[in-house]
């Protein structure tokens, strides 16, 4: 069974593709739409049938992983609760397995995460010149 739009949604989502049908950008002073979308949507129409269950699970836990962050966003600011310690670094550890899932939902469309996807540390593309 094909991705349905839903699936496709989320996956646009989590490796930080566009849910939107044209993008403008300006070519040579004039406002332009271009397509930004071919790479994730080519991939998303191309996947083996075989790789469906693995992808599904693959995006079911990038689900898991960004709600369990929305749901402890008040835990930022505390650090104890009476007895309990709370992880200092849980945020960063949580960052760390989504990342390690987008990279493995990557791997199996055989894309690269979009560079400007905006909750990116790193977004951009540039790179660092040294002399």
């Amino acid at each position: 069974m094909p991705l349905t739009e839903q699936e496709k949604v989320r996956i646009r989502h989590h490796t930080g593709y566009l849910n939107v049908a044209e993008a403008y950008t300006f070519v040579l002073g004039t406002p332009s739409s271009v397509e930004t979308q071919f790479i994730i949507e080519g991939a998303m129409t191309r996947v083996l049938e075989s790789a469906l269950p693995l992808l599904r699970d693959i995006v079911r836990r990038l689900d898991c992983i960004e709600d369990q962050m929305a749901e402890a966003s008040e835990l930022l600011d505390v650090s104890s609760m009476g007895e309990i310690t709370i992880d200092p670094k849980l945020r960063q550890k949580r960052i760390a397995e989504y990342d390690y899932q987008c990279s493995a939902l990557c791997n199996l469309l055989g894309v690269q995460r979009n560079p400007f996807d905006k909750r990116r540390m790193d977004a951009g593309i540039n790179i660092r010149v040294s002399s």
